[in-house]
């Protein structure tokens, strides 16, 4: 019997003031893969939605704000337990006068703890090092990780066997 699978998408949300920047947001406690870890705004595809169009709902429905897709930063696939998982980064771009804010997330899945713009890159990495897609493919187009090691670290691993 084959796994479902599922299409995931985060956002690499730049700040206009300061370009080098991004946001950064905190899982809650509770999240039972990541709970407590920085990662960067994502959210589950719907059936038949684009890309484009999931990363714009992160921004609504996530953050409270609006913000257009720049470029595709990466993909990635993972074998998890339950599911296979198809992965993309984003690069977003704010636009309008809102500024983002996890307190105002109109989303039924998750709601994050906290958030922050920062240039600091090594705030993702120990969500990269437990298995954070979304922070593996930011982190690697930032030359911090190399692809082909992460994707031998992967296999066989028991975290997504």
């Amino acid at each position: 019997m084959s796994k479902p699978s599922r299409n995931a998408i985060a956002v690499i949300l730049r700040n206009r003031q300061n370009p080098k920047q991004f946001l950064a947001v905190k899982r809650p406690a509770s999240d039972e893969d990541l709970g407590g870890f920085w990662g960067l705004p994502a959210t589950r595809m719907r059936d038949n939605e684009l890309p484009e169009d999931a990363a714009r709902r992160v921004c609504r429905e996530k953050l409270g704000c609006e913000a257009v897709p720049l470029r595709l930063v990466g993909t990635m696939f993972q074998k998890r337990n339950s599911y296979d998982l198809f992965f993309m980064d984003v690069e977003m771009q704010l636009t309008g006068d809102l500024q983002p804010d996890v307190t105002k997330a109109t989303t039924t899945s998750t709601v994050y703890a906290g958030q922050q713009w920062t240039e600091d890159t090594s705030l993702l990495l120990p969500a990269a090092e437990s298995g954070s897609c979304c922070t593996t493919l930011f982190l690697t187009d930032q030359g911090m990780f190399n692809r082909d090691d992460w994707v031998l670290s992967l296999e066989g691993s028991p975290a997504v066997s």
